[in-house]
């Protein structure tokens, strides 16, 4: 993850933490120029951020295939609190999009993985997988693997390609955890993608930047021979599904880390290090701030800035990008709106 650097101090970092607000106060200064200058906020979507809403913006990119989405809203619960349910993965992970996970254990298990299907039009079309020609996003040696190891002619090819991908999945995940970056797998259902360059390149694009956190930098670029006190992290496997989309199944390693240098503030990094349909690579990282209510009890802003690099999908006629865009920046205000929702339930209910 050796740019990832570069997001995890997105421009809000640098000053929100130097002004707390009152009670009954505005926005910070800080916060309120990172908002406008950086995001490009109008003085209504501010008001309406701090009465409670979600505001969510889709940002310019300069590669058309990236997806820049931003979204912020407030939540009336200490940070602590917050972070300590987000903490809670078997819970935190289950999302209303998601009809299946699991968690890998630092020793990758079968058990992991019990629960991956492989989707049954994604088992069908495998079986005529060839480099270039590919409704899945594959490796060339893959593809040829599901063609000659699977008996197509067997009553159950569904069940053995669900087989398959579960081992494949803890070896993968197992080598990622050995060697980072350099485990990253190669998509070459469309021309030949390395997805650790695609996802440096994707964050090495990122306007919305002038601060970094150097020690999850250097962490993030080091993984996994650094450490770093205090970080919590977990890969996971995941099938989402957004409406008139195929299913995807991804894996995501996901960090969350407080800087000393930082009081005040909580950073939750998610990168994507495989991904079934759409995306060649994705990064999101959640700030989590203070926020003193207006009622002077501890509370939140929780900010989400979603990057996303995607196939070089049809507009025209079909635009399908659009469509992904569209999802993308609508499953960013349901997610804020659930998070919000959560996080302010009683914690004994």
């Amino acid at each position: 993850m050796r740019a990832a650097g570069r997001l995890v101090g997105v421009g809000l970092l640098g000053g929100i933490v130097a002004v707390a607000p009152l009670p009954g106060q505005q926005t910070p200064a800080p916060l309120l120029r990172f908002l406008r200058q950086s995001i490009g906020l109008d003085s209504a979507q501010v008001v309406t951020v701090e009465q409670g809403a979600a505001v969510v913006k889709v940002l310019g990119t300069k590669n058309q295939r990236d997806v820049a989405v931003f979204g912020i809203i407030t939540a009336d619960v200490p940070r602590q609190v917050y972070i300590g349910r987000l903490q809670d993965f078997p819970g935190s992970l289950r999302t209303p999009t998601r009809t299946r996970f699991g968690i890998f254990s630092d020793s990758p298990t079968a058990a992991d993985v019990q629960a991956l299907v492989v989707d049954p039009d994604d088992a069908s079309e495998v079986k005529d997988c060839h480099p270039n020609a590919c409704k899945i996003k594959l490796p060339a040696t893959e593809m040829k693997r599901f063609r000659e190891e699977i008996d197509w002619s067997a009553a159950d090819p569904q069940v053995q390609v669900s087989a398959y991908a579960r081992q494949r999945l803890l070896e993968y995940v197992a080598d990622y955890r050995t060697r980072g970056d350099t485990a990253m797998v190669v998509y070459d259902n469309r021309g030949n993608v390395r997805a650790s360059s695609a996802f440096a390149a994707l964050l090495a694009e990122s306007p919305y930047v002038y601060e970094y956190v150097p020690s999850l930098h250097n962490y993030l670029a080091t993984y996994p021979h650094g450490t770093l006190d205090g970080l919590t992290e977990v890969v996971f496997w995941s099938e989402d599904r957004l409406p008139r989309l195929k299913p995807i199944l991804s894996v995501t390693h996901l960090a969350v880390y407080a800087p000393p240098e930082l009081p005040g503030v909580t950073l939750v990094a998610a990168k994507q290090i495989y991904a079934s349909h759409y995306f060649e690579a994705g990064f999101d990282l959640t700030t989590v701030v203070d926020r003193t209510t207006t009622t002077g009890k501890p509370g939140i802003y929780v900010m989400l800035l979603r990057r996303s690099r995607f196939d070089d999908l049809p507009t025209g006629l079909f635009n399908i990008r659009g469509k992904v865009i569209g999802k993308l920046r609508d499953q960013m205000r349901a997610d804020l709106e659930r998070e919000k929702a959560t996080a302010e339930q009683p914690l004994d209910r």
